[in-house]
């Protein structure tokens, strides 16, 4: 997966017309390797298990979600992605499991990353109104590059466009492939009001590269999230109250890095967002609750130097269904993580 975080251009995301140009420049060309980082949601609560291991089963019931994205789909390379998950808590591991399924298509498919994940979250109950979860998570990768697919800069002629494939025997056409082996942990502290955690993935920084004679590591991605629910009414009913949650996250990955700062608004099943992606986007994000479905949608309006080039906006939807196990609340040992559900 190319890199999602914001200061990973200009290489990464310049004209429409080279859209599909500038893969060949990201992937290093082709010294044996793709230098590959990690897609980035908008909706980061939305999308539990990919944020932080330590949140598989912190709704507590079981949960299905889904989640897909197309990043700037104005390009003639798409960068789409889906990702499924279940989690629930389970009383006797004193945690929750959580099963991850991602895949990731650049530019065509000319490059895939499919992995799934396996997570456990350990909670311990601190106190009656704190609570602190550690997650851990193992992950099997599969990565694919398809070199008859890209357009090499020897290929590109500003008066003719894009011309024949260059040749020689440097140059390896075909489909390579790799498998990786990867590990993540993560902590969460929270109560009723607040929380507060962290994640570090890809923790041996596995080797990626698509030959064997060559290594380059999948560098470590660190993230901080922290949030708080603020009650703006009191009303009789919990579905006519309205609570306001401001939210922070912090994302780094080799030289990478963003925050992104924004709030949540909701009242009942109505839920609202605004972002901002420091020196990168503007994020309005809606959500929308009935019964078991949660609905999300966020649209990523572009505000860096990016946008002069036209790439048009980034699209995310997510969906996910909570489904209640009907048990008394007095025999539930374990309290929820109360952070936005969109």
């Amino acid at each position: 997966m190319l890199n999602r975080l914001s200061s990973l251009v200009p290489a990464r995301r310049v004209a429409k017309g080279l859209g599909r140009a500038l893969l060949c420049g990201v992937f290093g060309l082709f010294g044996a390797t793709a230098s590959a980082q990690d897609v980035i949601f908008s909706q980061f609560y939305a999308n539990p298990l990919y944020l932080n291991p330590a949140l598989a089963g912190n709704a507590y019931d079981p949960r299905l979600t889904f989640n897909f994205r197309n990043q700037w789909p104005a390009l003639n390379a798409s960068f789409v992605t889906y990702s499924a998950g279940f989690d629930q808590h389970f009383d006797a591991l004193s945690g929750g499991i959580g099963l991850h399924v991602m895949t990731d298509q650049i530019g065509s498919e000319a490059f895939q990353h499919t992995q799934v994940a396996l997570q456990y979250a350990y909670n311990l109950e601190i106190s009656r109104s704190l609570s602190l979860r550690a997650g851990f998570q193992y992950a099997y990768a599969n990565r694919s590059l398809n070199f008859n697919k890209l357009i090499f800069p020897e290929q590109i002629d500003r008066v003719t466009g894009i011309g024949p494939r260059p040749t020689g025997s440097e140059i390896p056409f075909g489909t390579k492939t790799v498998t990786i082996h990867d590990f993540s942990t993560g902590l969460m502290l929270f109560s009723e009001k607040f929380y507060i955690g962290g994640a570090v993935h890809h923790l041996t920084e596995p080797n990626q590269a698509f030959f064997t004679d060559a290594a380059v590591a999948w560098p470590m991605r660190i993230s901080a999230h922290a949030g708080a629910n603020i009650p703006l009414t009191q009303a009789y009913s919990e579905g006519d109250n309205w609570t306001l949650s401001p939210n922070i996250i912090y994302i780094k990955q080799a030289t990478a890095q963003q925050i992104n700062i924004g709030t949540y608004l909701s009242k009942g099943a109505v839920s609202g967002g605004v972002w901002y992606r420091l020196n990168d986007a503007v994020i309005l994000t809606a959500g929308f609750q009935r019964g078991k479905m949660r609905l999300g949608y966020g649209y990523d309006i572009t505000t860096s130097p990016l946008s002069n080039a036209r790439p048009g906006g980034s699209h995310e939807v997510s969906l996910s269904f909570i489904f209640e196990r009907y048990e008394p609340m007095e025999r539930r040992r374990y309290s929820k993580v109360n952070c936005p559900k969109f």
